[in-house]
Order: structure tokens, then C-alpha cells, then sequence
């Protein structure tokens, strides 16, 4: 593991670099045709990878009916929601996750996080932890989009996107491209955002969890920005530093954590509350419609919908289950990541 970290590093200083170099010729690269091209689309057509891609840990979620009763979020009053059977990843997609899934394909970053590299507040790794496996980070939610694709190709199944007219600025970010989905391909994608919430609550309507303000824990402070109730399940700006709030000191933050290192909620899945906002598929929306099945948002938008509180932009409040943050889909920041699902 020692090994591997060194050469992340050694690759990312080469990537910084150069990206340094091109920035300062303020050149976009494009790409103006379809990712998925015919021969890609075929189900059992495999990309060959350097890297061994194991399949990753996913936890299967039965769905149901859901009449909503909050006043935000996914599930509020006056909204009936059908979900449907769907499998959603374990953990955030990881560092070495996304490197091994990306490094092939010379279009990309394959490691684009950069949070030890912020110029204000302390991102290096914390002692004891491993650089590897902590999230991964400064992708766009085109990036992700992509990211599934790729995977979905590598395992043989079929991609749930079509992306055409792909633009990517100087650090090989997707900053612009034309995205539609096919749910009834089998391959892995963004949770919608009810989906995601679903998730976070912990799946079963009739529990306790249900209800608890966090994924996994529950607050008597609910909606403040300090909350000692996240410390157990998950990493805020007011507990990054050692994982118990004490305040909000960005010389002490230390970024990112690895995955899993606090309490799962009731499913099994791991950083829900706190790490990183992660990528949704919706646009923006405020969930008026009284009845859908597997709702996925507007069509179009400006904004697309994060979830799930971060390490940085992220006081307690905002790592509530049913907090909702929305962010143009070509930003890619150090407090942005993903976790992936599949329908089943």
C-alpha cells in the first residue's frame, strides 16, 4: 500500500505540473462526439484494464412506499413515493478506487483529489489513516457520471448513460457535456435522490432510524451547526481534525478521512452523514408532485443535487438526512465526491 501511495503522489505532482503549465494557456480540451460508442454499448464487451477492478461492496435495499412527512427533503408532506429493490455502494468511491476504474482511459485525471493541496485549510492525511482509501474527491458530477460508465463497461453491463459532446477544462474535468439515462440498463450509476435518502434513512419506514436526523444517530440538536451527535457516525468541520467536535479550526481539519471509520447506519452503509456531499442525479427540484414511482427529478436544470454534509462546507446541519445542497454539474471542488448504485 506504502508503494502505491508514493506513486499517487509522484503522479499527482507530475499532473499538477502540467496543469499549471496549461492553465495559464487558458485552453479547454473538447470532445465533441459520444462517449458510448456502438462497440462500447455492447453488453459483453469488456475494456481490458491495467488494474485488477474487483466488483465493489455494494448493500442491497428493498424499496417501498413512502408517504412523505417532513418539510424537506426527498420524502415531505404530501408526496407519495414509490421505490423500487436497488443496491447502493457500501462506501464513497474511493481514491484508489477511481484510479484503478480511470487510469486507461488518457482522456481523464484518474487522480484528481486535491485536498492536501488546499491553501487554507489542512488537508493532509491523518495519522494512522490510509491515503488510498480515503474518498475521492474534485470530480464533477459529469466526472461521476463517466466514472459509471466505465465501470459498468469494465464488468460487462450495460452503461445506464449516454454522454455525447463531452468538454473537459485543463485538469481533464468534464465541465459540459449532453447526458441522458436509460434505467432499464443494468449497469452502475448515481443514486437518484430519493434513492439516496432512502438509503440514509435507513430503508425501513417503521424504524426508529427513520426518523433520526442523521444517517445512523439521532440529535437532540438537530439543525444546529455544532453537533456532538455526528462524531459517531460521521466527519464534519467541527470534528475533521480527530473526529470529536471541538470547533472549527481549518490549521487542524485534515481533509478527507478513509472510508468506514465511523459507524455504519442501520444497512451497513458507511460516511452517509459527513466526508463529502455526494453527487445525486436529479436537477434541482422541490419535490412538489404528489405521486411518483422512482421519481428522478426534471428534465433539465441548472443545478444538479448534492447530499450528505462534507469535511469543509459542511456544519452539522448540512449532514442531516434530509439537508439538500445544489451545485452547477461541472463544479468540482475538494468537498465533492460520489458513492454508486445499481437498480435491481
Amino acid at each position: 500500500m506504502t508503494s502505491f501511495n508514493n506513486f499517487a503522489a509522484l503522479f499527482y505532482d507530475i499532473l499538477m505540473n502540467q496543469k499549471s503549465s496549461i492553465l495559464l494557456s487558458c485552453i479547454l480540451l473538447g470532445l465533441l462526439s459520444c462517449e458510448d460508442d456502438e462497440k462500447d454499448v455492447l453488453v459483453n464487451d469488456h475494456i481490458k484494464t491495467t488494474y485488477s477492478i474487483v466488483v465493489p461492496e455494494m448493500v442491497g435495499v428493498k424499496g417501498c412506499n413512502v408517504v412523505g412527512g417532513d418539510t424537506t427533503g426527498a420524502f415531505v408532506i404530501g408526496r407519495n413515493v414509490t421505490i423500487s429493490d436497488f443496491s447502493i455502494s457500501k462506501y464513497l468511491v474511493t481514491r484508489e478506487f477511481y484510479f484503478k476504474t480511470m487510469y486507461d482511459d488518457k482522456e481523464v485525471n484518474a487522480w484528481p483529489s486535491s485536498c492536501e493541496f488546499d491553501a487554507v485549510y489542512e488537508g493532509s492525511i491523518a495519522e494512522g489513516e490510509i491515503d488510498s482509501l480515503r474518498p475521492v474527491e474534485t470530480v464533477s458530477w459529469y466526472d461521476a457520471v463517466y466514472f459509471c460508465n466505465r465501470l459498468s463497461k469494465i464488468h460487462g453491463f450495460k452503461p445506464v448513460y449516454t454522454i455525447c459532446d463531452i468538454n473537459r477544462d485543463s485538469t481533464k474535468s468534464i465541465i459540459s457535456a449532453s447526458v441522458t439515462q436509460n434505467l432499464s440498463n443494468d449497469g452502475y450509476r448515481l443514486p437518484t435522490e430519493a434513492e439516496w435518502e432512502f438509503a440514509a434513512r435507513g430503508g425501513d419506514i417503521a424504524a426508529p432510524d427513520w426518523n433520526f436526523y442523521y444517517s445512523g444517530a439521532d440529535s437532540e440538536s438537530a439543525g444546529a451547526v455544532m453537533d456532538s451527535a455526528v462524531d459517531a457516525v460521521g466527519w464534519y468541520n467541527c470534528n475533521a481534525a480527530t473526529g470529536v467536535t471541538t470547533g472549527r479550526n481549518p490549521s487542524t481539519m485534515h481533509g478527507t478521512h478513509q472510508v468506514g471509520l465511523k459507524k455504519a447506519n442501520r444497512l451497513g452503509i458507511y460516511d452517509m452523514s459527513g466526508n463529502l456531499f455526494e453527487w445525486c442525479w436529479d436537477w434541482k427540484s422541490v419535490n412538489t408532485e404528489v405521486s411518483s414511482t422512482n421519481p428522478v427529478g426534471p428534465a433539465t436544470g441548472e443545478e444538479k443535487v448534492l447530499r450528505g454534509g462534507s469535511w469543509l462546507h459542511g456544519w452539522a446541519l448540512y449532514c442531516g438526512v434530509r439537508s439538500q445542497l445544489y451545485s452547477d454539474p461541472k463544479r468540482s471542488t475538494n468537498y465533492y465526491g460520489f458513492r454508486i448504485v445499481r437498480s435491481r
